[in-house]
């Protein structure tokens, strides 16, 4: 349940917003995002990754809890991080 001051309307769904994490990694001229979140209906996290050498975009991965969403994303990036990529930028913040 929601506390609201003030007047009262309905919660629509379309007006959730929900955290986000994101890293930008960089090797010469190629970005590599992150982002770790909750999946649609809030019910698992989300490790999405969206690769430069993937053709078919963002793959995504899900996670009972956030611990291991964040290790994943920890071994992931420890690679990245070995092979020459480093990070560029990180945002945390909400999406709609």
């Amino acid at each position: 349940m929601a506390l609201s001051l003030g007047a009262s309307s309905p919660t629509n769904v379309s007006d959730r917003s929900a955290r986000v994490m994101r890293w930008t990694l960089r090797r010469r001229n190629e970005l590599l995002t992150f982002e770790i979140g909750l999946n649609h209906d809030d019910s698992a996290y989300e490790l999405r990754i969206d690769p430069p050498w993937n053709p078919t975009g963002v793959t995504s991965e899900t996670f009972a809890d956030a611990i291991a969403a964040f290790a994943r994303h920890a071994n992931i990036e420890r690679q990245l991080i070995e092979d020459g990529w480093s990070l560029e930028c990180f945002e945390s913040g909400t999406t709609r």
